[in-house]
C-alpha cells in the first residue's frame, strides 16, 4: 500500500502484509513524524478484497464547502444512486481516501482554502495510478467551463464543472462518468482476464 503523508506529501510504502486485516494503525511519517493512520482494507462479504472500479462504484465523497453548493452536490450525487459521505476538512478528506475505495470524489478548488494550496487536490494528483484510476475526479471552480477537457487535463482530474452551473451537475456527472467508462472497458476487462483486478 502506498500512502501519501498529509503534512510533507512525502510517499510512504507499506507492505501488504503490515496493513491490518481488522482496524487500523498509526505510523508517522519518516520525513515529518505526521500521524498517519493505516486503515485495514475493505473486503466483500466473501472476504475478498474490494478494489476496483465495480465495488467503489457507488461510495462518493464530496469536499464542498456549504458555501459553494455542498448540498445541491449531494442531491444530484444521492439522486443517482451514490452512497455519498461529506467531509468536514481536508484532512478528514484524505484519511477517507486511504480507508475506503471512493469510485467519486467531487472537489471544489477552494475547499480548505484557495486554489492554489488546495490539499486534498495535491494528494489525488501525487496518488499512484494504480490507485488512482479507480477515482473519478471532479473540480469544481468559478472560472472553468463545465467539461472543458483541456483544463481537467492540467488539473489532473478526470473532469470539470463551472460552479454556476451546479443546478446540472446530476446530468453532468452522468455524461462524464459514461463517457469514463466506455473509454476504460476494454482496459478493465484485460486487467479483470490477467488476474490483476
Amino acid at each position: 500500500m502506498i500512502l501519501t503523508c498529509t503534512a510533507c506529501l512525502a510517499k510512504l510504502s507499506i507492505p501488504d502484509g503490515k496493513v491490518p486485516k481488522i482496524g487500523s494503525v498509526t505510523v508517522a511519517c519518516p520525513k515529518c513524524q505526521q500521524k498517519l493512520q493505516v486503515a485495514a482494507k475493505p473486503t466483500t462479504e466473501d472476504g475478498a478484497g474490494a478494489t476496483g472500479a465495480d465495488e467503489a462504484r457507488g461510495l462518493a465523497m464530496v469536499c464542498v464547502d456549504p458555501l459553494h453548493g455542498q448540498m445541491s452536490v449531494k442531491t444530484a450525487l444521492a439522486d443517482l444512486g451514490y452512497t455519498v459521505h461529506i467531509v468536514n476538512n481536508p484532512k478528514e478528506a484524505v484519511d477517507r481516501l486511504w480507508q475506503a475505495p471512493y469510485g467519486l470524489v467531487i472537489l471544489h478548488e477552494e475547499y480548505g482554502g484557495s486554489a492554489d494550496d488546495n490539499s486534498v487536490l495535491k494528494i489525488l494528483q501525487a496518488m499512484p495510478m494504480s490507485v488512482r484510476r479507480f477515482i473519478y475526479l471532479g473540480l469544481i471552480g468559478k472560472q472553468y467551463r463545465t467539461l472543458d477537457s483541456t483544463t481537467a487535463f492540467a488539473k489532473s482530474v478526470n473532469f470539470v464543472v463551472a460552479e454556476t452551473e451546479l443546478a446540472n451537475l446530476k446530468a453532468i456527472v452522468q455524461e462524464a462518468v459514461s463517457d469514463n467508462d466506455r473509454f476504460y472497458r476494454v482496459f478493465r476487462e484485460e486487467l479483470r482476464e490477467s488476474g490483476k483486478l
